[in-house]
């Protein structure tokens, strides 16, 4: 990506929080980054691609956070909390970017498509789940449901967390864990901290 693209993009995450995506003209995006508003699309063909293009650079920061560095963990419960943490510290870290990102979900401007890719991003930490399902820990299920479950109880986790006074955001986290860990796990013991 170029750096005027990313500054772009940079430049709409910060007004779409602002100001929200619709009530967001795309001249004032490219007045704030200093560049002209066809030079905008150019980069991107529209406002709706330009959407498109900021939720999956929210996504793809979520996951780069995730991925940043090597799950460790002894075993493979332990590593998938521990990706299950890093899950929850982004949006936590992030409130602004979060929020845009839950409000551009809804969006009719993300297509199938996009939204797809967007899931794919989470394709390492999918891959621990997948690992488990071959070693047999886990009960037969289908990889986009194992998905949806975990991204739904991870987005609740978060908003009990940000509406918690003084959370303990890792023990919050590993009970999170453990009663999702339950759901799908073949013998359903805790692994909570």
């Amino acid at each position: 990506m170029s750096d005027k693209a990313r500054l772009l993009l940079d430049t709409a995450i910060r007004l779409f929080s602002e100001r929200g995506f619709w009530d967001t003209p795309t001249a004032l995006i490219a007045k704030e980054a200093g560049v002209a508003n066809g030079t905008l699309f150019n980069y991107f063909g529209s406002k709706t691609a330009l959407i498109e293009g900021v939720y999956l650079s929210l996504k793809q920061d979520w996951a780069d956070h995730i991925d940043a560095a090597e799950i460790t963990g002894d075993t493979l419960p332990e590593r998938l909390q521990e990706c299950w943490k890093r899950s929850i510290e982004w949006p936590v870290a992030n409130p602004d970017r979060y929020i845009l990102l839950e409000q551009l979900k809804q969006s009719e401007d993300i297509s199938r498509g996009t939204s797809m890719g967007g899931a794919n991003m989470f394709a390492a930490a999918m891959a621990l789940f997948a690992e488990a399902g071959q070693a047999g820990l886990i009960r037969s299920l289908p990889t986009d449901l194992i998905q949806a479950t975990a991204f739904g109880q991870i987005c609740a986790t978060v908003q009990h967390i940000t509406q918690s006074d003084n959370p303990d955001i890792n023990a919050i986290s590993a009970t999170s864990f453990d009663m999702f860990w339950r759901g799908i796990a073949v013998k359903p013991t805790g692994v909570a901290a």
